[in-house]
């Protein structure tokens, strides 16, 4: 193929534009990046490979630069140890940026430019006299603690001449041989050598490590200038990011949620026209911009850390001090105990409040850091034991504050904790306040890198809700009512309300508050096998008496039931989650309106013959979702009326759910998949529904499909181990839903023999728990990790490794994996397990 050119233009041709020669990123390349030529007017591309008819020729072509790929191609490349990103736009906006941080050399912004000039020049000539590689300037910094030296010589070179200045006002000119009027006429000058020292020292530097990088030779005057230099570029970092209207925490998050709506990068329109999320507006250009953004924000996080220790690491030193510093809550402790005495309480003395490792479980890494309070029996309890008295009189609890304001009443508990806290001892509740954990490893403080950790759609959507939601509130409410906190310093009261408040009688009238900090209450965990009973006892002159609903073993912590709470509640606002938890669910689809379409397009075949044209696909699938929708709907409604009954698993749940006290827990039909497999009856009636008006026609062609003998065809051995090939072979297809299921698809022939063995009325009820298999699975797919490696991590959690000191000594110490990776990868594991039960459940039919 070949493109002509007009001549006269070669020569001078820097940028050319080829209709029929695209560059993609990451593209299976029709022709090698290498295969052109320019040659007399011509512009000559050709292949080396045979192209198939309708393959879009393109190649792939390397951005100079990360910012470039972002905004002339469209895409942000695979973040990289050597990215680097720009902390100012040129040396103009770095000088003013310098003279309204730092006041200008001598107040005069014009000399601070030839100072900052001069410097950066001093240092392009040392290079090039040392046969270095020349570089432009790009005030940048990069992943791997580069920062750009002409920059760091700038900043170094400013701070010197400001010191000298101050120097020869301080009538010291004559021991450092310096004037002012060196700046302009610097030849053979003091300022000129440090000037040339000052570039060579920035050529080989480490601003982030200075005692081993830089040799001073007693130059103290230099080694503060370049101990500023780090510090100049921290504060210039940190102000970019505060710049910003997101953190890097809330752009991963919604870069994770859009990806498991399924955005399609090649779509600009909206991104989830179906989908209720927060991030359904999202489109194809904002999730681009987020992209970029991050990159940007990741380059920044890690040059502020690169001296730090990375990834969530706690080191057996770090450990150690924390396991002091719990040693010394012992005497804070004993106040509270005393303070309990002083406001009535009336606690057994077989109880007693200590240390427990917070979410200690099998998966538990060894010598996990994390550590919370909790009561534990010192004697055997019986069954109906009076385990504490409470005066709810001591509760802290807001009942002044006017709610008709923006904000919640939970915004208004967490600012008066802030008020109660800043009298120090002159609180009511000092001692009580004193005890509480200043952290706790929920995921509305967790590290960026950790909020990736966390995997699962609806928690990370939810998420976003709640860290939107705390730092909403903070400004809205008056400086003085949060006791002119910090933002940190709020969040901290929030989640300690979210935490540990209960909903209580402490009112007038008995009326309840619904935030209430209960001293002692709040140390007894939740767990939904309990032993510790208030919500059966009544409330006798304000006092709240707590008895053990079972027996108790000395030894044996003592939990209370916070109610019928799932894995996603305990793990998003309590920091821990609970293995095997009866309560647990996972919500599979958005909404029955998203369920309803799904299952039409996995079954049905009425739009198959548009495959190849996007819109009139489209088209078709929405009129065919509209057609089914209102008969799902109208069975659902039948079903809510109790018209149609109910499985037999589901009721065994409930049941198991009785078990544990909570014979009331609040249903709504949802989407959902439960602990055990268990699916919401109300999914499963919708997909019947669906199955009965859709795919009962298919059934009479089914016996084609089926090389078996009548007899094995019914055999139950035949069809389990039918229904296991069908899932194997659907979980070996890369794209499983490729087309319809009784289609022409792959897997159909093993389907087939599984469904023409049922009965009318069971085949339907057969093909909604397929369905919800194949939904759960399809979830698992989209997981990063499965189950095995999340297996493998959870138990491989430790390592050793060497430390060389200062003084030459090595000692080996061990790297924890921090408490919020744990709880994450904990929390998705568990979530994965469930959503597998519901497979296995479907499996063993």
């Amino acid at each position: 193929m070949k493109q002509v050119l007009n001549q006269r233009m070669v020569p001078s041709l820097k940028h050319l534009l080829i209709p029929i020669y695209s560059s993609f990123p990451k593209s299976k390349t029709a022709v090698p990046a290498n295969s052109w030529n320019i040659s007399k007017g011509m512009f000559n591309f050709m292949v080396n490979n045979e192209i198939k008819e309708g393959t879009l020729l393109a190649t792939h072509a390397e951005p100079n630069s990360v910012t470039d790929a972002f905004l002339f191609q469209g895409y942000v490349p695979q973040s990289k140890l050597q990215d680097r990103a720009r902390i100012f736009k040129n040396v103009e906006e770095f000088v003013d940026w310098y003279s309204s941080a730092y006041s200008a050399v001598n107040n005069n912004r014009y000399l601070t430019f030839k100072v900052a000039n001069d410097a950066i020049d001093t240092l392009k000539r040392h290079r090039h006299s040392l046969l270095l590689e020349t570089s432009m300037e790009d005030l940048s910094v990069g992943a791997n603690g580069y920062v750009d030296p002409h920059l760091v010589c700038a900043i170094a070179t400013l701070y010197s001449a400001k010191e000298l200045i101050k120097l020869s006002n301080s009538n010291m000119v004559d021991e450092v041989e310096f004037s002012p009027s060196d700046f302009d006429n610097k030849e053979g000058t003091l300022w000129e050598t440090m000037l040339l020292r000052l570039a060579n020292d920035s050529l080989s530097i480490n601003v982030w490590n200075l005692p081993v990088s830089l040799e001073m030779g007693g130059a103290l005057l230099l080694k503060q200038a370049f101990s500023f230099a780090a510090q100049a570029i921290q504060q210039r970092i940190n102000l970019i990011l505060g710049s910003y209207s997101t953190d890097l925490k809330e752009d991963n998050l919604l870069l994770h949620a859009a990806a498991q709506e399924g955005l399609n990068y090649d779509d600009t329109n909206q991104a989830c026209p179906n989908c209720r999320w927060q991030t359904e507006e999202l489109s194809g250009n904002d999730h681009l911009a987020v992209k970029f953004r991050v990159y940007q924000k990741v380059i920044f996080q890690h040059v502020l850390s690169f001296s730090k220790n990375k990834n969530g690491i706690y080191t057996s030193e770090e450990s150690s001090s924390l396991r002091e510093k719990e040693d010394k809550n012992s005497e804070s402790l004993q106040k509270f105990l005393n303070w309990c005495n002083e406001h009535e309480f009336k606690i057994s003395g077989k109880l007693a409040i200590t240390n427990i490792a917070s979410g200690e479980d099998e998966y538990s890494p060894e010598g996990h850091t994390s550590l919370v309070r909790g009561i534990v029996a010192t004697e055997n309890i019986n069954h109906g034991e009076t385990l504490c008295i409470l005066k709810l009189a001591a509760g802290l609890y807001d009942n002044e504050s006017s709610s008709d304001t923006e904000v919640d009443d939970w915004d208004l508990a967490a600012a008066l904790l802030l008020r109660e806290k800043a009298l120090g001892d002159n609180s009511r509740w000092a001692p009580y306040i004193a005890i509480l954990p200043t952290d706790m490893p929920t995921p509305i403080t967790m590290e960026s890198n950790e909020l990736e950790e966390v995997q699962w759609w609806p928690a990370v959507r939810e998420l976003i809700q709640i860290r939107q939601a705390i730092k909403k509130s903070y400004h809205l409410l008056d400086r003085q009512d949060v006791a002119w906190a910090s933002f940190k310093e709020y969040r901290w009261a929030a989640t300690m309300i979210h935490s540990r408040a209960f909903t209580l009688p402490v009112l007038d009238d008995e009326k309840y508050s619904h935030y209430v900090m209960m001293p002692y209450m709040d140390m007894i965990n939740h767990h939904f096998h309990y032993q510790a009973d208030w919500i059966s006892q009544p409330i006798v002159d304000g006092k709240l008496e707590i008895v053990a609903r079972r027996h108790l073993k000395k030894g044996e912590q003592l939990f209370a039931s916070f109610g019928p709470r799932s894995n996603d509640n305990l793990f998003l606002y309590y920091g821990f989650i609970l293995d095997n938890n009866p309560f647990d669910s996972a919500k599979i689809f958005p909404s029955f309106n998203d369920g309803v379409r799904w299952f039409l397009q996995v079954w049905t075949t009425d739009c198959i013959h548009l495959a190849q044209n996007t819109t009139s696909y489209e088209v078709c699938d929405f009129h065919r979702w509209q057609t089914f929708l209102p008969k799902t709907m109208a069975a659902l409604e039948d079903f809510s009326s109790g018209a149609l009954g109910q499985s037999k698993d589901w009721w065994e749940l409930v049941e198991r759910w009785s078990e544990y006290g909570s014979q009331y827990v609040p249903y709504q039909p949802n989407p959902t998949v439960y602990a055990s497999g268990v699916t919401d009856p109300s999914l499963l009636t919708a997909f019947i529904s669906l199955a009965n008006v859709t795919i009962s026609s298919r059934m009479p062609n089914l016996n084609g499909l089926i090389s078996c003998e009548a007899d094995d065809c019914k055999n139950q051995t035949f069809v389990r181990s039918n229904m296991k090939k069908f899932f194997r072979c659907m979980q070996s297809l890369e794209n499983p839903f490729y087309r319809p299921l009784l289609h022409q698809h792959d897997c159909q022939n093993f389907l087939a023999s599984v469904l023409r063995a049922q009965e009318q009325k069971v085949w339907t009820i057969l093909v909604a728990r397929i369905s919800v298999a194949l939904r759960c699975l399809e979830l698992l797919a989209s997981f990063p990790t499965t189950i095995t490696e999340d297996h493998l991590l959870l138990k491989n959690s430790t390592k050793s490794r060497g430390s060389n000191q200062p003084n030459g000594k090595t000692f080996t110490t061990v790297d924890v994996i921090s408490p919020s990776v744990h709880l994450a990868r904990h929390y998705r594991y568990a979530k994965k397990l469930l959503l597998r039960s519901t497979v296995d459940r479907v499996l063993a039919f």
